[in-house]
């Protein structure tokens, strides 16, 4: 699928519509708790295949809200990555993957050193993957190097996760 070019005057206006609406019909809750709000100027556009490629585009887990803003320029820098092509979804076993392991890490750490002040990464456990992506898509571009600044929230699991070091050499460390 290329990026979405509209053919007609009427392909141009579903468009914008979703341009503009889209992001009220985004899927952002996957536990179903906020129901996408539905848009009277796109719910007549239900039927065309024009329709559904902006749908595709602009209501799906991602959504943004831009039409908005005052400069032409970077409401055409927005639309233009919005309406590319997606990349392969995410490998969600490697993520689920890379959660465990780490949430089973902080676990054992807590239970080793009991009343130790816990710098743990509950909350941004999200940050482990998302590193492993980066770090990988640099390399993948010829990144050599990349330096890694933390305070202590999740430093540990940053390590083992990502960094490569063994729990071994961290728990010989104390």
């Amino acid at each position: 699928m290329a990026t979405l070019v509209p053919t007609t005057e009427r392909g141009t206006r579903i468009l914008d519509a979703f341009r503009r609406w889209g992001y009220l019909e985004a899927d952002l809750d996957l536990l179903g708790r906020l129901p996408p709000a539905r848009h009277p100027e796109l719910v007549e556009l239900d039927s065309s295949d024009e329709a559904a490629a902006a749908r595709r585009a602009y209501c799906g887990a991602l959504a943004v809200e831009f039409m908005h803003l005052p400069d032409p320029a970077q409401r055409a820098w927005i639309a233009e990555r919005m309406e590319q092509p997606r990349e392969a979804p995410v490998d969600s076993a490697r993520v689920l993957d890379q959660l465990m392991r780490s949430e089973i890490f902080e676990q054992t750490i807590q239970a080793s050193y009991i009343g130790s002040k816990r710098f743990s990464i509950e909350g941004v456990a999200a940050l482990i993957p998302f590193l492993a992506a980066a770090l990988d898509e640099t390399a993948e571009r010829g990144g050599e190097q990349a330096m890694l600044a933390m305070s202590h929230r999740g430093r540990l699991t940053v390590m083992t996760r990502i960094v490569g070091r063994t729990p071994l050499e961290l728990f010989a460390a104390f």
